[in-house]
């Protein structure tokens, strides 16, 4: 396992699209790849946010395209796209924050510093930029975005 600091901006910022590109792949066989610009969302996009507990207060939110929500969502549960249910890809959205937040806050952290997430909560679209200077990881599967953000609300 690699060396774990926190507090280290540059090394947070390089770490989270690997940890992204490790679920992604685990979860649904899926290539992340780096946006080659900041990604337009619309309403239907999917949204979901995920508060940080302990150690320090803060937020992780995921923002992602609603056509690759429902690939996703169509490769993990091996369905055609009329039996995916809302719910079915809500809670894969919401599996995914929680288990690349997890990973992530485990890889940046360290060894001996525990963490508590508290529990996702799907937004209604992506909603407005966050309330606090956030570090902001644009990314895509398939050439379709999905944005990661963390806002950490202690100065």
């Amino acid at each position: 396992m690699t060396e774990q600091r926190s507090g280290d901006r540059d090394d947070w910022l390089a770490r989270m699209p690997q940890v992204a590109a490790e679920v992604m792949e685990n979860t649904a066989f899926s290539e992340v790849r780096q946006a080659p610009d900041e990604p337009r969302y619309d309403q239907q996009a999917g949204a979901v946010s995920l508060e940080v507990l302990e150690p320090t207060g803060g937020q992780f939110s995921l923002l992602i395209d609603r056509g690759l929500l429902t690939s996703l969502t169509r490769l993990v549960y091996a369905l055609p796209d009329e039996e995916i249910t809302p719910a079915m890809a809500d809670d894969l959205l919401a599996e995914l924050l929680n288990t690349i937040a997890g990973r992530f806050l485990a890889e940046v952290l360290p060894p001996e510093q525990g963490f508590s997430l508290g529990i996702p909560r799907i937004e209604p679209g992506p909603g407005p930029a966050p309330p606090c200077p956030a570090l902001r990881w644009d990314l895509t599967v398939d050439n379709l975005p999905f944005t990661l953000l963390f806002c950490h609300s202690s100065p």
